[in-house]
């Protein structure tokens, strides 16, 4: 795992922006901050400055220029010159009393560098407050130098702390980096395996979910849904070369005698016409094959509209009606107990299923028995079932009467293709309806029954 290919991650790339955002943020924060705190502290000072000379003043005004020499000499003792300052001068600038420094040049309040020229000479940074009287000038000074040294104090403070924040997060984002990276590697593996053909790889989840583990989820239900696909198709296209091949090798022993025929000067329309009759068997079969394959593939939603599903059944049982008539059959309805049904379908689609299901009860159920259908409103679903009293099908054999071209050995004998009821499931599936095969009459040994339960979910059901 090259140095670059973690610097180039999308969640190094985030966390550098968010290291400069953090860079800027706290340097204008904190020049804001230490800029406040700074004026504060100053404005205290000078405030502590103004008051002292104010008490000074008092003094001069009570006892004259020398109680006011006095007051300064003694205060002078008490304080630190380094800390405070406090002198006087005469009116032509001879220092009198206090600190022995320069005397200052303007009056008011400064912030000055000053040079004291005392024997423990020192230099410092003072706000001064500067008063001229008839024959004196008082200055008083307090140093600035605490507020300086706090001011470096939370530079140097606010710098490391702005400096590792920054490396924090470009570290935090380099190892969100590498996991992304580790992960994204892994996806890339698996897409290859599949690609060369390994349809069982997947993509491994780790323990915490992020958003990578869910698109590695999302990449492996489409897996599993590519790889049900794959095999559905390899076994489809197995089961249409077995099953093609005898329709196939028939038209092709057909159209042999045909041939004799001709060379033995006989009439050879009787083989054309069933070579003619095999072909159209083929045709049948590969156009329901496309059918279920356009079913599968059409989007759930085209060509729906609002039916009643009560007249769909009418009209297919009327036209089923004279075949299990012709059988010794019965055909039966017994429409919902609310009445009117109706159902949001793709009406051709529906009607094909239901036809589906009761021609296999008129032509695999035998002969006497009764087809009943009716519908069932649930609370979630409303039901189309189609029940007869036929022979059924083995619960063994339940699912895989699904698949294409699957017959069962009692029907091997019957006209049929084997695709009834794939067409049925595939026209469940695209309505998003469940389906469920079981026995009418559990009991009976001979005439099991079967029922045939199609569940429309309540979202496509108006009533």
């Amino acid at each position: 795992m090259r140095l670059t290919d973690l610097l180039s991650g999308s969640s190094f790339r985030t966390s550098a922006k968010v290291a400069i955002g953090v860079l800027v943020l706290m340097s204008l924060g904190g020049a804001l901050f230490i800029g406040s705190a700074t004026h504060a502290l100053r404005d205290v000072t000078e405030q502590q400055t103004l008051e002292e000379a104010v008490l000074l003043s008092d003094v001069y005004a009570a006892e004259g220029r020398e109680g006011l020499v006095k007051a300064i000499g003694t205060l002078s003792k008490l304080v630190s010159r380094q800390e405070h300052i406090s002198t006087v001068y005469d009116e032509h600038g001879i220092h009198l009393a206090g600190a022995d420094l320069a005397m200052p040049d303007f009056i008011g309040v400064r912030d000055i560098r000053l040079q004291l020229v005392s024997a423990e000479g020192s230099q410092g940074h003072f706000v001064l407050s500067v008063q001229k009287f008839s024959d004196a000038t008082l200055v008083v000074g307090r140093s600035l130098e605490a507020v300086d040294e706090m001011r470096v104090h939370m530079i140097a403070g606010l710098t490391a702390m702005t400096v590792l924040l920054t490396l924090g997060t470009l570290g935090l984002g380099l190892l969100a980096s590498r996991e992304s990276f580790s992960k994204l590697r892994s996806i890339e593996g698996v897409l290859a395996r599949v690609a060369s053909g390994d349809s069982e790889a997947r993509v491994p989840i780790g323990v915490r979910t992020d958003q990578i583990d869910r698109i590695s989820l999302q990449i492996n239900a489409n897996l599993d849904v590519l790889s049900r696909l794959m095999n559905s198709m390899r076994a489809t296209t197995t089961a249409i070369a077995h099953d093609l091949k005898s329709p196939l090798a028939r038209v092709g022993l057909v159209l042999n005698d045909a041939l004799d025929a001709i060379e033995a000067g006989r009439d050879p329309q009787p083989q054309v016409e069933r070579a003619l009759s095999e072909t159209d068997a083929l045709n049948e079969i590969i156009d329901t094959i496309l059918r279920i394959t356009r079913i599968r593939a059409g989007s759930p939603r085209k060509d729906m509209q609002l039916i009643e599903l009560g007249g769909l059944v009418e009209n297919t049982l009327e036209f089923f009606a004279p075949l299990a008539q012709e059988n010794g059959q019965t055909l039966e309805f017994r429409p919902g107990e609310t009445g009117t049904c109706l159902l949001l379908c793709d009406k051709s689609m529906v009607q094909q299923m239901l036809a589906n299901i009761v021609g296999n009860a008129i032509v695999h159920g035998g002969s006497d028995i009764s087809i009943r259908v009716r519908l069932e409103d649930r609370p979630d679903t409303l039901d189309l079932i189609v029940e007869d009293s036929g022979g059924g099908i083995p619960d063994g054999q339940r699912v895989e009467v699904f698949d294409l071209f699957k017959r069962l050995d009692s029907a091997r004998s019957k006209p049929g293709s084997g695709l009834g009821l794939a067409l049925v499931k595939a026209v469940a599936d695209h309505h998003d309806a469940g389906i469920a095969l079981s026995a009418t009459d559990p009991g009976s040994a001979d005439h099991p029954g079967l029922r045939v339960r199609v569940s429309f979910p309540r979202l496509q059901v108006q009533q």
